[in-house]
C-alpha cells in the first residue's frame, strides 16, 4: 500500500511541478489521484489520526476539482525576508519566514496573500500559504487551510487551491498547527480543495 501511495503522490507532484499546462481532463485526473492517495494515507494505522478517531474516520471530503482555482502568478519577493512568530492552535508560537506575496485573482476580486517558508526548510524548500476564508467552520476546517506553492521556470508560482489541505490538528487536536495570519484572511469563499473530514459515531 505504501509503495502505491508514494507512486501516486510522486506522479501527481511531478506532473504539476514540471510547469506543464495540462488539459482540464488530465489536470483533474492528477488532482483526484493525489486526493485518493491522501485519503489512503490517512486510513493507514500509522497516520496522524489517534486510535479512537481512526475507528470513526469516514474519509476525506473535497470540493469538485475546478481549474478556475489554479493560478500561475508572480511571486513578489521581499527584499529582506523577515521571520515572524505565528500563533499555533495550541496557543504557542512558531517562527516562519515571510518571503514575499502573491495576488490571486479570485472570482470576487484579487486577494493579496503572504507567502511563508518554515524556519526548518532550506532556502529552496517549501513555500506555502496558510489562509482562511468564509467557508471555514461550516464547510471547511474552522482553523483555515494550507496550500503549498509550486515553482515555475520563471519568477512565478502556481497557487492551486484545488490542492489546499487541512492542517494536521483538524485530524488530531494534539498537534500544534500554525494559524493563518490576519493578512491571509479573506472575506470571500474559496470553494476548492479539502473540506472538513467525516467522523462517525
Amino acid at each position: 500500500m505504501r509503495t502505491r501511495l508514494l507512486l501516486l503522490l510522486c506522479m501527481a507532484g511531478l506532473f504539476l511541478a514540471c510547469g506543464a499546462n495540462p488539459s482540464s481532463e488530465d489536470y483533474e485526473q492528477v488532482v483526484v489521484q493525489n486526493r485518493v492517495a491522501r485519503d489512503m494515507e490517512m486510513r493507514d494505522k500509522e497516520s496522524v489520526l489517534p486510535p479512537g478517531r481512526r475507528e470513526a474516520f469516514q474519509g476525506l471530503n473535497f470540493y469538485e476539482v475546478d481549474p478556475a482555482y489554479r493560478y500561475t502568478v508572480p511571486l513578489r519577493r521581499f527584499e529582506t525576508p523577515d521571520t515572524v512568530m505565528i500563533p499555533e492552535s495550541t496557543g504557542d508560537l512558531r517562527p516562519q519566514q515571510r518571503v514575499g506575496e502573491v495576488t490571486v485573482p479570485l472570482p470576487e476580486g484579487p486577494e493579496k496573500l503572504v507567502v511563508f517558508r518554515g524556519e526548518g526548510d532550506t532556502p529552496r524548500g517549501r513555500l506555502w500559504i496558510p489562509f482562511a476564508d468564509s467557508t471555514n467552520r461550516h464547510a471547511t476546517y474552522r482553523g483555515g487551510r494550507y496550500v503549498d506553492l509550486m515553482s515555475t521556470d520563471s519568477d512565478s508560482v502556481v497557487v492551486d487551491f484545488n490542492r489546499s489541505y487541512n492542517p494536521t490538528c483538524a485530524y488530531n487536536p494534539d498537534f500544534a498547527c500554525p494559524l493563518p495570519p490576519p493578512q491571509n484572511r479573506v472575506a470571500v469563499p474559496v470553494p476548492a480543495g479539502e473540506k472538513q473530514p467525516s467522523f462517525g459515531g
